[in-house]
């Protein structure tokens, strides 16, 4: 018996003690997500933009967050889009949803009129926004909570203004879409052209609702003549800086002669606009115009990156995406690093500022090198040239050069 409770002692022991030095289960860290809000125009103009961009972004966050949850990092984002159809309105009104949700990051909107009525709650509620395709000089301010990531508008008008002028033009005649992007656009690449030795004439602006364009083609023209006493056609261009209306613009235009004897240049608002090759008239118009407008190019030294995407993003849109696309890909990227560099986002308006820019500037990605100046803006850019053929009836995009 003696024996018998001896060894049930020395078990009981062993028992204890094997269970007391057994290694316990790490506690799993918790999981924070991470709510970005996207705007970004689904179902008006520029929809095709928006649409890709969305893409883009989900792409990424799927990225990150897989490779958060490999190596045990414990946050994960969430995206949510608000649908603007690029009215200011309604980018407003989305942010006061933002600013109600709790969102602290934003990627977009998709233009400048839109950043420009969002601004005042950004900076007001700490709410970093980031837009992949805003060029207007106007919000070209230090120390505030906008961020871009496209070219700005001067440096865009040098491009296209040296294009333009090397081409042998040596008269333009403007028009414009009534919005600050557009209009910045416009004034950057006749204030350039002029620079060069050329001379610009403003026939007018357009609200991007407008349907008749007849009173602004009628100014197009007669500014067309009276530059014909003086220049030959050759030497005349007409620059249009607008978005989705121009389809419109060049289907009431397509009919006039004098209208379709000079060359027709556009603005970064309808580079490979998805929407014309579907129209026949506007895309014979900007055939026989020799049409062709400005899109941030996308780096050789990334293709590696870009080209697979934009494959993706075909294959899940139906639609091509363009490096402003991969702007949005490339800002969420950067949120990924900051929020691990930082161990979430940071807890004031100017550290997320000062971690962004830090995250931004040291990030090569689908886009090439980010590098944002002291405004918060991308500092250079080199553009692509893109116009439209006619393959047996069939309209289609083509390369047309690229900017020096």
């Amino acid at each position: 018996m003696k024996n018998l409770s001896l060894i049930f002692i020395i078990s009981l022991a062993l028992c204890i003690f094997t269970n007391g030095c057994k290694e316990k289960d790490p506690v799993k860290p918790e999981i924070k997500t991470i709510k970005v809000a996207g705007l970004f125009s689904k179902t008006g103009g520029l929809s095709y933009l928006g649409i890709t961009s969305e893409d883009a972004i989900k792409i990424a966050i799927d990225e990150i967050n897989n490779d958060y949850a490999q190596r045990s990092i414990p946050y994960r984002f969430e995206l949510t889009v608000f649908d603007t159809k690029i009215d200011a309105n309604l980018a407003l009104e989305a942010m006061r949803t933002i600013g109600a949700g709790g969102f602290k990051l934003v990627i977009g909107p998709q233009t400048s009129a839109e950043l420009i009525a969002i601004k005042p709650i950004a900076d007001s509620l700490g709410i970093m926004v980031v837009s992949p395709s805003s060029t207007t000089s106007l919000l070209s301010v230090p120390n505030d909570m906008v961020f871009r990531y496209a070219p700005g508008e001067q440096i865009v008008g040098e491009a296209m203004a040296t294009s333009i002028y090397s081409k042998g033009k040596r008269a333009i005649v403007s028009i414009s879409r009534n919005d600050a992007g557009s209009l910045g656009l416009n004034n950057a690449i006749s204030s350039n052209f002029t620079n060069q030795g050329g001379v610009t004439v403003s026939a007018g602006v357009f609200n991007g609702t407008d349907v008749d364009f007849s009173a602004t083609l009628s100014e197009v023209k007669k500014q067309i003549e009276n530059y014909t006493k003086t220049y030959s056609k050759a030497q005349i261009g007409v620059l249009s800086t607008s978005f989705d209306e121009t389809i419109l613009l060049f289907n009431q235009a397509n009919s006039d002669t004098t209208l379709s004897s000079v060359n027709w240049y556009g603005g970064v608002g309808f580079f490979k606009n998805n929407a014309i090759t579907s129209n026949t008239a506007a895309s014979q118009f900007a055939v026989n115009t020799k049409f062709f407008s400005p899109g941030f190019s996308l780096p050789n030294s990334a293709s590696n990156i870009w080209s697979p995407l934009l494959t993706k993003i075909k294959a899940n849109t139906g639609l091509d995406g363009d490096a402003l696309t991969l702007n949005a890909y490339d800002i969420m990227h950067v949120f990924g690093i900051m929020v691990e560099a930082q161990n979430g986002i940071p807890s004031t308006p100017e550290l997320l500022r000062s971690a962004f820019l830090n995250a931004s500037n040291s990030h090569s990605g689908a886009t090439g090198p980010i590098m944002l100046n002291a405004n918060g803006d991308r500092g250079n850019g080199t553009f692509d040239y893109w116009g439209l053929q006619n393959n047996n009836g069939n309209f289609q995009w083509y390369f047309v050069g690229q900017s020096k």
